[in-house]
């Protein structure tokens, strides 16, 4: 089952001018923050930059099945918008001479869970991105004095926090749905978990740049997901178990 979703498809469709970046304004990266962002950067800017073939077509079969006249279409406007991401992040890279990448296994590890699974799972895999990368880019704001990647950073966050209030509609409305949906929300928290370990360990100098130690970065992570699941209590658990260096 979808939620209501004409209000989406007005929000992508005037979103696509909004928040224009000024690429005259300071950009000064010192040796250090280039040396603590470049590969991490480079990593993210290759997730956002996804075709996004096989959720347009999840989104057409679902949209099929319910007969929903919105989910295509904003499923493109949707992927759209992040590969607006890429693009942006791409330019600053190519301003400050930091390569792109072409593989990296975390990716690789995304795009194959993404692939023909379905809609429900593929949005699943989408919404633990985004909202890990909405923590991501608010430590990439601290970790620079750079205006330019801040104003970036800014506009990402902005729209991962919409993109995960759409996700999370979408998932809450098609689970509600489900007898087993109490497991299914178990096995995301899983999965959840194990994406939060991969990310601090492959983006630990941004994180901890950004004010973000593995404790800080636990607790904004579980408070994101509780926002928008309102799960969790396998994570608050564990949270608790903890040793005091993990807790903020």
């Amino acid at each position: 089952m979808l939620p209501p979703l004409a209000h989406w498809q007005k929000h992508f469709e005037s979103n696509e001018s909004n928040s224009p970046i000024n690429w005259e304004v300071e950009d000064i990266l010192t040796q250090k923050e280039f040396d603590n962002i470049k590969n991490s950067i480079a990593a993210f800017q290759l997730g956002e930059s996804s075709e996004g073939k096989h959720l347009i077509q999840a989104a057409k079969n679902y949209a099929q099945k319910y007969n929903d006249p919105y989910l295509i279409t904003i499923t493109r406007l949707f992927i759209k918008e992040e590969q607006g991401h890429a693009l942006l992040l791409k330019r600053f890279m190519d301003k400050n001479k930091i390569p792109t990448i072409r593989k990296n296994w975390s990716d690789d590890i995304f795009r194959k869970l993404r692939k023909n699974v379905g809609f429900e799972l593929s949005i699943t895999v989408l919404i633990t991105a985004e909202m890990l990368s909405l923590i991501y880019y608010s430590a990439l704001f601290n970790a620079t004095g750079s205006k330019l990647l801040k104003s970036i950073c800014e506009k990402l966050v902005k729209d991962e926090v919409t993109h995960i209030k759409y996700e999370s509609e979408l998932l809450n409305s098609i689970r509600k749905e489900k007898l087993l949906k109490h497991l299914v929300c178990f096995a995301h928290q899983f999965f959840y978990f194990g994406t939060m370990l991969v990310v601090y360990l492959s983006h630990h100098k941004v994180l901890n740049a950004g004010g973000y130690n593995f404790g800080g970065f636990w607790k904004h992570c579980w408070e994101e997901f509780s926002n928008s699941f309102g799960q969790g209590n396998l994570l608050k658990k564990l949270s608790r178990q903890m040793p005091n260096p993990f807790v903020n």
